[in-house]
């Protein structure tokens, strides 16, 4: 049976507005995740913080 990831675009898009990134910001960076895996480094508008989500 094959292992089911939890963690798709849903969770993605949700985990980033969490962190206070626009909404245009975290669909971008949801669709990545969901396509490759992996955001990037970026830093959110509001925190400046360095943000990378991957699996």
């Amino acid at each position: 049976m094959a292992k089911v990831s939890k963690r798709g675009w849903g969770w993605a898009y949700r985990k980033l507005r969490d962190l206070h990134c626009s909404r245009l910001s975290s669909f971008y960076r949801a669709t990545l995740y969901a396509i490759r895996g992996d955001t990037g480094t970026f830093r959110c508008d509001l925190t400046w913080q360095k943000i990378r989500l991957h699996r």
